[in-house]
C-alpha cells in the first residue's frame, strides 16, 4: 500500500452535525444585530412570500407526482426532447434547417406555419417521422394547417406512429372530435399554449381553465372524458427564475393529477408539458445575454419535468446563435448529466414548500374562474 494513503479508520470525519430551527435562528439573529431572521430576510416573489430558511416542518410532501424514471434509455432517467422552432414562410429553406438541426442533435422540430397551404411534401422531405418528431405551432391565422397535415399524413404509411403535438393559440372548437379521432396514439393533437401571464399562478390557473373547458365541450357531446385527457398537452413559457419555473411545471402536475380525479379518472396520465425559452436579450449580460438565460430556463424546464424543449436563438438568422440555441440541450444532457437523475429535486423542502403554496394559490384562481 502506497504510504501516503489513509486507512479507513484514520480518514477524517466529515459530517457535520445537524443544525435545529432554533440554532440557525440565533446564529442569524446575531449578524443581524438582534433583529427576527425570518421578518427580516423574508421576500415577496409576486403574490409568494419566500422565507430564508425552510426544514421538514414546513414541507409538504408531494410524492404522488414526482418524475418517474424514463421509458426510453437511450434519453435516461430524466427524458426530453430537444425541439426546435422552425418558421415556415417557404417550405424549401424550413426543411434544409429542419434537417440541419436533427442532423446536428435536435430529437424533433417544431414548425410554426407563416403561411397557408403548406406544400408538406416539400417541407417534410427526407424527414422520417420514425425517428423523430413533428409538431406544429397553430397560430389563429393558419388554424387549417393542423387538418390539412392530417389529411396528408394519413395517406403515409409510416406516419402512422407519429409523434408530436399541435399547440393551439385557441383551439377550433367545431373540430375537435376531428383532431381526437384522427390522430395516432403516439400525438397529442390539443396541445394548450399557455400564455405569459405576471404571476405563476395565473399561468397555472389559465392553463387548467382551458383544459377544464375543452374536456367539458367534449363530454357534453358525450364524449370520453379518458380520451380528451389522454390528448391534452401544455405548452408554458420559461424566465429567468430557475425555482419560481421549477415550481410552476410541478405544480402544473400536481394539478392537472387533481382535475383528472375531479372528472373521476382512477387510471392518471402524467401531464405532457412542452417548455419553452423565449429570445431574452439584456444589455448588462451582452454579448449572448440569451445563452446565460436560455440556460437557466432549461434546467428549471428539465428539472420541472417537462417532456419536450425549445430554445429560441437571440438571432434565428445568426447561424451560430442558432447553433448555440440547439446545443444547450444536448449539453445539458450529455455532459452536464442532467438525464440521469429522473427527479433531483423531489424532498428539497423549499421547493415542496414552493410548490405547495403555488398549488393553492393557482387552485383557487381557477376555482374562481370555472365559476365566472
Amino acid at each position: 500500500m502506497n504510504s501516503i494513503e489513509l486507512m479507513p479508520e484514520n480518514q477524517p470525519k466529515l459530517n457535520f452535525e445537524p443544525v435545529t430551527r432554533k440554532e440557525w435562528s440565533k446564529a442569524a439573529s446575531e449578524e443581524l444585530g438582534e433583529a427576527n431572521p425570518i421578518e427580516k430576510l423574508s421576500f415577496s416573489k409576486g403574490t409568494l412570500t419566500l422565507k430564508p430558511y425552510y426544514d421538514s416542518a414546513q414541507a409538504s410532501y408531494l410524492d404522488e407526482f414526482q418524475q418517474l424514471p424514463s421509458l426510453n434509455p437511450h434519453y435516461g432517467a430524466r427524458s426530453w426532447l430537444n425541439t426546435p422552432r422552425i418558421r415556415v414562410a417557404d417550405e424549401k429553406i424550413a426543411n434544409n434547417l429542419a434537417l440541419a438541426a436533427l442532423q446536428s442533435g435536435a430529437d424533433g422540430i417544431l414548425f410554426e406555419p407563416a403561411k397557408a397551404n403548406l406544400q408538406f411534401g416539400v417541407l417534410l422531405n427526407e424527414i422520417k417521422p420514425e425517428f423523430c418528431t413533428i409538431s406544429f405551432l397553430i397560430r389563429d391565422a393558419f388554424s387549417k394547417t393542423a387538418f390539412l397535415f392530417r389529411e396528408w399524413e394519413a395517406k403515409k404509411d409510416k406516419y402512422e406512429a407519429l409523434t408530436g403535438c399541435f399547440l393551439w393559440e385557441n383551439f377550433p372548437e367545431k373540430e375537435i372530435d376531428l383532431l381526437l379521432n384522427s390522430s395516432p396514439k403516439t400525438f397529442f393533437p390539443l396541445g394548450i399554449l399557455v400564455s405569459q401571464q405576471e404571476n405563476a399562478e395565473d399561468e397555472i390557473a389559465l392553463a387548467l381553465e382551458k383544459a377544464a373547458k375543452l374536456i367539458d365541450q367534449f363530454t357534453d357531446k358525450r364524449g370520453d372524458v379518458n380520451q380528451v385527457i389522454q390528448n391534452i398537452a401544455f405548452s408554458v413559457n420559461l424566465g429567468t427564475d430557475l425555482f419560481l419555473d421549477i415550481a410552476k411545471l410541478k405544480s402544473l402536475q400536481n394539478l392537472w393529477y387533481q382535475i383528472q380525479g375531479a372528472y373521476g379518472l382512477t387510471k392518471i396520465n402524467p401531464a405532457h408539458i412542452h417548455g419553452t425559452s423565449s429570445a431574452w436579450t439584456n444589455q448588462k449580460f451582452q454579448p449572448h445575454g440569451n445563452m446565460i438565460k436560455s440556460t437557466t430556463a432549461a434546467i428549471a424546464a428539465i428539472i420541472g419535468g417537462c417532456n419536450s424543449l425549445t430554445i429560441e436563438p437571440e438571432d434565428q438568422t445568426n447561424h451560430m446563435m442558432n447553433r448555440i440555441a440547439l446545443n444547450v440541450s444536448s449539453i445539458l444532457r450529455e455532459e452536464s448529466h442532467l438525464s440521469k437523475v429522473a427527479d433531483p429535486t423531489a424532498g428539497s423542502y423549499y421547493l415542496d414548500s414552493l410548490i405547495t403554496a403555488l398549488s393553492e394559490k393557482a387552485w383557487q384562481k381557477f376555482q374562481l374562474k370555472m365559476k365566472s
